[in-house]
């Protein structure tokens, strides 16, 4: 029988880290993408079970609350598991504990079904009637909260979307938005990362040009990602950094 909740170890590695010596939010991301992976192929909704009927999963919406950020070589344990259905979205939640089983960081995610040809999302109800869902255990809340980019613009920058940012979808990885992003804000040397809230709307794709604005609003920093050719918003995020 598939397991309920997903547990994996994983050691921090060097190219975990970055400037401060922590992981970095966009490793957790891989680490996240991974972690789900390895449950839905076990579930039998991976990327090779989807692929057969021209459907994958996207993200579109995560939300990464961290008390601490694990530093390298330290070992870590990633839980996830799937907790229910809302309309086309699919909800999937994580936990990182440290060696002691201490909880760390926390997230919840959804996720949508897309047909590959027709670039459309479809209902993910028919596709997972099989699946044992624990809507009870929340790691934040039923859903990534909603916010509003809002606040005093500091900077934009544009960037043109390379061959490196590209996934396996041949769109713009996730968690290449991320990194964007950080590189847009500049290190914060004093303060560590303690809340990522990020919308994924539109992809982007290759040789695409990408702008990048910012703006802060107190403890908070919003950023858009935007279409320079259209204006359509791709991404949003919230980030809020602690001393």
């Amino acid at each position: 029988m598939p397991s309920k909740i997903w547990k994996e170890q994983i050691t921090v590695s060097s190219f975990d880290v970055g400037a401060s010596g922590r992981l970095e939010a966009a490793a957790l991301m891989r680490h996240f993408q991974e972690v789900a992976a390895h449950h839905a192929d076990e579930l039998g909704v991976g990327f090779s079970d989807l692929m057969k009927e021209k459907v994958f999963w996207a993200l579109t919406h995560l939300q990464i609350e961290a008390d601490r950020w694990p530093r390298m070589e330290e070992k870590i344990t990633v839980e996830t598991w799937p907790r229910g259905t809302q309309k086309l979205y699919t909800t999937r939640d994580f936990i990182v504990s440290d060696s002691s089983g201490k909880v760390i960081i926390r997230a919840t995610s959804a996720w949508i079904m897309v047909d590959y040809l027709r670039k459309r999302p479809v209902r993910p109800t028919e596709r997972l009637g099989n699946i044992d869902f624990t809507p009870e255990r929340e790691a934040i809340s039923s859903f990534p909260e909603p916010f509003t980019c809002e606040g005093d613009q500091q900077s934009k920058t544009e960037r043109k979307v390379a061959y490196s940012d590209l996934d396996i979808n041949q769109h713009v990885n996730n968690t290449r938005y991320v990194e964007w992003i950080m590189d847009t804000i500049g290190f914060q040397s004093d303060k560590s990362l303690s809340s990522l809230n990020i919308h994924f709307t539109n992809e982007f794709k290759y040789n695409e040009t990408a702008l990048l604005k910012w703006a802060t609003n107190g403890d908070n920093f919003y950023c858009s990602i935007t279409h320079q050719a259209t204006d359509k918003t791709g991404v949003e995020a919230c980030l809020k950094f602690t001393k």
